[in-house]
């Protein structure tokens, strides 16, 4: 977003400045201005801005972008729909919304010019992503594009500590797989990870194919080892010295019960890997 006039260090907006300029809506998430925005393509309203307090999904929030979660409040549920109707209007037509966070101080705000890239009903999740223009529109399917298990990006800059597209990384994951646990069908959204097969440190895309739905507990406990997929099979493989699959609670045998899998190229190099250790 451009800096308003007089604002001042953009890191630094108070609150009262963006009421005035008509992009913030106060302590609500998501600030649907009605008046000034009813009745552009038949809408009944269009999101203006999203308030991110940092409070909740931290880590879900980056430089480049955010996950940014339906609201689910103690309102009548016609109000949290029509919030959420209001920002797919505004990712439909391409119109950019203002995303709000903390600023440097409890008094000021920071914040960012925003595209709403996409929407998973099933999660309950938007794609927001940070840029001056429009993303370009992804493929409706992961399967519609070559698949590609190493990024050029990435293997070309493997030092680089920061891992651009992370929350574009996790909504493809749970748009293409559900919000599930693809080995214990734990089903809280919130405490769901977008696992690499062929990890970022060596190499691996952002290709959603290269990644599974993971739980918490069991997205560490496959970054470490204790267990790997056997990429014909797809079955669920313990370390042979480390805990039975009782122990890590892998209620899932296999992964035959996914309606979509993993690309079989990624499969196949990190059961080398694993073998490997």
């Amino acid at each position: 977003m451009g800096q308003p006039s007089g604002a001042g260090d953009p890191g630094r907006l108070s609150p009262q400045l963006l009421r005035e300029l008509g992009v913030y809506g106060g302590a609500q998430g998501i600030w649907v201005d009605t008046e000034r925005t009813r009745g552009i393509d038949g809408a009944g309203g269009i999101t203006v801005s999203l308030l991110h307090t940092g409070r909740h999904y931290s880590d879900e929030l980056s430089a480049d972008g955010v996950l940014y979660h339906y609201p689910r409040t103690g309102r009548p549920p016609g109000r949290d729909r029509s919030e959420v109707e209001a920002t797919k209007v505004a990712g439909r037509l391409r119109l950019p919304v203002f995303v709000v966070t903390p600023g440097r101080t409890s008094s000021s705000r920071n914040v960012h010019k925003g595209w709403i890239e996409g929407w998973d009903d099933e999660a309950e999740l938007f794609l927001v992503t940070f840029a001056e223009d429009p993303p370009a529109r992804p493929p409706s399917d992961a399967g519609e594009s070559p698949f590609v298990l190493e990024s050029e990006i990435t293997r070309s800059r493997r030092s680089v500590v920061a891992r651009p597209n992370q929350q574009r990384f996790k909504f493809a994951v749970l748009k293409l797989y559900g919000p599930i646990c693809a080995v214990c069908d734990f089903p809280v959204t919130d405490l769901l990870q977008a696992a690499h097969l062929r990890g970022k440190a060596e190499g691996g895309s952002d290709d959603p194919r290269n990644g599974l739905v993971l739980c918490a507990l069991h997205h560490l406990a496959y970054d470490r080892g204790l267990f790997a997929i056997e990429p014909t099979s797809l079955e669920l493989r313990a370390l042979p010295a480390g805990p039975d699959p009782a122990a890590l609670r892998l209620s899932r045998r296999s992964l035959q019960h996914l309606p979509k899998k993993p690309h079989l190229e990624a499969l196949q190099y990190a059961w080398s890997s694993w073998r490997a250790l």
